[in-house]
C-alpha cells in the first residue's frame, strides 16, 4: 500500500479500475480479479486519508438534478480521516486465486513464497484485463464506436504495470575454462534470494566476517554476482566435451522496486541463520552488478580480473520496507516495517504503531531478523 509506484499506478494512472474490470468479466468464465481487489484497497486507503468512503462514492447512484448533498460528501469530515482498513475481502480473493492456493489457509507459510505468488497473480490478472480491454477497443474501432480515453490508455499498454514495477532480469553466464566459450541465459525475477555468510565459501575472511556479525547487503550481493567454478564439469558445445566451467550471475535488467530475500533458513543444517545483516536506508548501488561492469572476461588465464576498469553507473535504491522473521526454522512470526512519508511504522498483525526513536530509521536498520 505504501509502495509509491503502485500508488501512482492505481490512484493516478488508473491502471486497473475495478469497475471497468468487473464489466469486462461479465460473461466470461473468470469470476474474480486479485488486481481489482488491490484497486479497491488503494481507494479505501485514499479515502481513509481524506475522510471519504470512496467505494460508496464511486458506486453511489445520485440524481444529478437533486439539490440534496450526496451522502458521501456529507461524510467527508476530519473525524472520519484515518479510519482503519481491513483487507478481509482481499484475503478472501487471495485464498480463492488459483495461483495462490498453495499459500492459502491458516497454516504457516513462508513470506517470500507468498510474495512470489502474490506478485505473479497480480501480474497475470492485470495482463488479462489489459488484453480484454485491447480486444474491446479493437471491436469498438471495427464498429466505429469511439472508446473513452481511459479505455484507450489501458488498452495500449503492451506490458502489465505490475511486471514493469517488480520484475527484473537475471543474466546467468557459463564460461568454459578450456576454450573461453561464453553462454548466457536470462531469467525474470520478482525478488532475488541471496545466500548469507553461512553459505559463503569456507575461506578465512568469510568465516571471520561471520563470527563478527559484520555482514552487509552489499557484501552479500558481491558474493552473489561473483564468478564461481562449478564443482562438476559442464558440456561445452565448442569443445564438444565436458569441461571445467565458471558460472556467474549479474543483473541485466533492474526493476523499479527491488526486493531482496535473505536466505536465513538452512534446511540442510536444520537451522535458521540468525546473523545480523546491515543494510542502508539510502543509496544501495546496484550499478556495479550490471553485466558490463561485473561480468568476468573470457580470458580464462586471468582468474583474478573480475572488475571492469571503467566506473559503473550509479543505480541507487532507497529503503521503504522490511520484513523481519522472529522464531525458528519450523515456526515463527513475521512483522513488517514500512516507511510512510519520513516516518517508519511497525506492522504486527492488526497492530500498526510508530517506531519509537526519532523517525524510527535507526531502530529499523538495527532490527534483528531482516528477511
Amino acid at each position: 500500500i505504501h509502495c509509491k509506484p503502485l500508488q501512482k499506478s492505481f490512484l493516478t494512472d488508473l491502471a486497473h479500475p475495478y469497475q471497468s474490470c468487473e464489466s469486462l468479466l461479465c460473461g466470461s468464465n473468470k469470476t474474480s480479479c486479485l488486481t481489482s481487489e488491490m484497486d479497491k484497497l488503494f481507494l479505501e486507503y485514499y479515502g481513509s486519508a481524506v475522510g471519504i468512503d470512496t467505494i460508496a462514492a464511486l458506486e453511489e447512484q445520485q440524481d444529478l438534478s437533486s439539490d440534496e448533498t450526496p451522502d458521501f460528501v456529507k461524510k467527508q469530515t476530519h473525524d472520519n480521516r484515518g479510519h482503519p482498513i481491513v483487507p478481509s475481502t482481499l484475503m478472501g480473493e487471495i485464498w480463492k486465486s488459483k495461483g495462490m492456493r498453495h499459500v492459502s489457509g491458516h497454516s504457516q507459510h513462508d513470506a517470500q513464497e507468498f510474495f512470489n505468488a502474490f506478485v505473479d497473480c497480480l501480474a497475470t490478472h492485470a495482463l488479462a484485463y489489459q488484453q480484454s480491454a485491447h480486444e474491446l477497443t479493437r471491436v469498438m474501432h471495427e464498429t466505429q464506436i469511439k472508446p473513452s480515453s481511459s479505455n484507450e490508455i489501458s488498452a495500449t499498454n503492451d506490458t502489465d504495470f505490475i511486471s514493469k514495477i517488480f520484475m527484473g532480469t537475471l543474466r546467468s553466464v557459463l564460461i568454459c575454462q578450456k576454450c573461453g566459450c561464453k553462454r548466457t541465459q536470462a531469467e525474470s525475477f520478482s525478488n532475488v534470494s541471496l545466500p548469507l555468510a553461512k553459505e559463503f565459501p569456507a575461506n578465512k575472511e568469510a568465516r571471520s566476517s561471520t563470527r563478527r556479525g559484520n555482514i552487509s547487503v552489499q557484501s552479500v550481493l558481491n558474493h552473489f554476482t561473483r564468478p564461481e567454478v562449478l564443482a562438476d564439469p559442464v558440456y561445452c558445445p565448442s569443445c564438444n566435451s565436458k569441461t571445467k566451467t565458471m558460472k556467474q550471475h549479474t543483473f541485466s535488467k533492474l526493476p523499479e522496486v527491488l526486493c531482496l530475500h535473505l536466505k536465513r533458513f538452512d534446511a540442510a543444517a536444520n537451522k535458521k541463520i540468525t546473523d545480523f545483516v546491515a543494510f542502508p536506508a539510502y543509496d544501495l548501488d546496484m550499478g556495479m552488478h550490471l553485466p558490463h561492469w561485473r561480468e568476468r572476461g573470457i580470458e580464462v588465464k586471468d582468474k583474478t580480473n573480475m572488475e571492469c576498469s571503467a566506473e559503473s553507473p550509479k543505480v541507487l535504491y532507497n529503503l521503504f520496507g522490511t520484513v523481519n522473521h522472529k522464531g525458528t526454522l519450523h515456526q515463527g512470526h513475521y512483522v513488517a516495517n514500512v516507511k510512510c512519508g519520513n516516518r517508519w511504522y511497525s506492522c504486527n498483525d492488526a497492530f500498526v504503531t510508530t517506531v519509537d526513536t526519532g523517525n524510527g530509521e535507526k531502530e529499523v536498520l538495527s532490527s534483528e531478523g531482516a528477511y
